[in-house]
């Protein structure tokens, strides 16, 4: 436990994650209103999963700042940093400070606290926001450069433009049922050596979350029964991840999922500048950019973005 000019800076635990969600909301709102923006709504229930997932698989990670009211002796979190590491890929999640904070020097110091001890990461990562430049410069001096937009995708195809197929031979079954029987090839160690080939990394535990979050996985199989691509789409619209053993796949992948399962109200994902195609296909299709960019940053690369859509900017 450190303190910080009147702050206390500790490991979260999961009583703060409500705290954690208005800090979050809060600091959103401080800046987008402003900028015209809509306002972040008071219920979310998808960032609650995603903060009880980082909680849950990277406890040490998670790390919350608080200051005690001196009269009433109470508790309140202030800002809070939660962090992700899979194999050598350290990823920072979430760093948000309450407004009237954000000058006291606690974003930079939970971001010391989550960081990985030398050695023990080979890449450093972080998606920010382009209207963010303070918190960009802070995420650069760690070496976390700004390299690559991410833009969020919303809508549902028009059809003006036919999307693409599924190239001739390849076929999409769901995950439940795309499990091969034989002990020597289980579908998860297909998707762990398909992960290291497009992220640089298996991440076993995000794959369990996303399916225990309602997402609904898809396998693509080549005439040969290859794994060649996956991707999640979902009843409430959100699609991701995505990835495919060629950057070609990508798109008619995409495609797919836009109908694989009809969504309730509009589709939405995320789509790295470098899945060109993909981004091509979708604005031709009726789907709009929506917000600021994103901005994906690293110390050196781990993921190729031309072949993976990620989760969302809070999980790669």
């Amino acid at each position: 436990m450190t303190s910080l000019v009147g702050l206390t800076l500790r490991p979260a635990t999961e009583a703060d994650l409500p705290a954690c969600e208005n800090v979050w909301r809060s600091g959103l709102n401080d800046y987008l209103i402003p900028l015209g923006q809509v306002e972040i709504p008071a219920e979310n229930p998808t960032l609650r999963q995603l903060h009880a997932h980082v909680l849950a698989t990277d406890p040490a990670r998670f790390w919350v700042g608080t200051r005690t009211d001196e009269s009433s002796g109470d508790e309140e979190v202030v800002a809070f940093a939660a962090a992700t590491l899979r194999n050598t890929a350290w990823f920072l999640s979430m760093l948000f400070v309450l407004p009237r904070e954000q000058r006291s020097g606690v974003g930079r110091a939970l971001l010391e606290a989550v960081l990985p001890p030398p050695g023990q990461a080979r890449t450093l990562a972080v998606t920010t926001d382009a209207a963010q430049p303070a918190s960009n410069g802070l995420y650069a001096a760690h070496g976390m450069t700004p390299r690559l937009p991410m833009f969020n995708l919303v809508g549902r195809p028009i059809r003006q433009d036919p999307l693409p197929s599924l190239p001739p031979g390849i076929v999409a079954v769901p995950f439940d049922a795309s499990t091969p029987a034989e002990r020597d090839r289980p579908f998860e160690g297909e998707l762990a050596t398909l992960d290291l080939e497009v992220l640089g990394f298996a991440h076993p535990e995000d794959h369990s979350y996303l399916r225990q979050a309602g997402r609904i996985g898809l396998a693509y199989r080549s005439p040969s029964s290859e794994l060649v691509g996956y991707g999640y789409t979902s009843e409430v619209g959100r699609i991701g991840p995505v990835a495919a053993l060629e950057p070609a796949l990508l798109a008619p992948i995409v495609a797919h999922l836009l109908d694989a399962v009809l969504p309730r109200g509009a589709s939405a994902l995320w789509v790295p500048g470098s899945a060109a195609p993909t981004l091509e296909m979708l604005v031709r299709s009726g789907l709009r950019i929506e917000g600021f960019p994103a901005l994906l940053c690293w110390t050196e690369p781990a993921t190729d973005f031309s072949r993976y859509l990620p989760t969302s900017p809070g999980l790669i």
